[in-house]
């Protein structure tokens, strides 16, 4: 079973950020599956999907980056 959530950001790509976020998820269990540019589907945001293995990992990285201003949506089962 794995879980995911996904993070939102306006545009313009700011690859510098995703790094850095990616960097701190993968510290705590995660792994980036996603990345859907702004432009694919006429979205003001870009969208970068984390996998996690364990939910509670999945949660505890989610509230950590909304406590930092973050908007996340999730974490939600993923499927096996």
């Amino acid at each position: 079973m794995s879980y995911m959530f996904e993070v939102y950001y306006k545009v313009p790509s700011d690859l510098r950020k995703e790094a850095e976020l990616t960097h701190k998820l993968l510290r705590l269990g995660g792994r980036l599956t996603f990345r859907e540019d702004a432009d694919e589907y006429g979205s003001a945001s870009l969208c970068l999907t984390y996998e996690f293995d364990d939910l509670s990992l999945a949660e505890t990285a989610a509230e950590s980056l909304r406590q930092q201003g973050e908007h996340v949506e999730g974490p939600v089962d993923y499927g096996p």
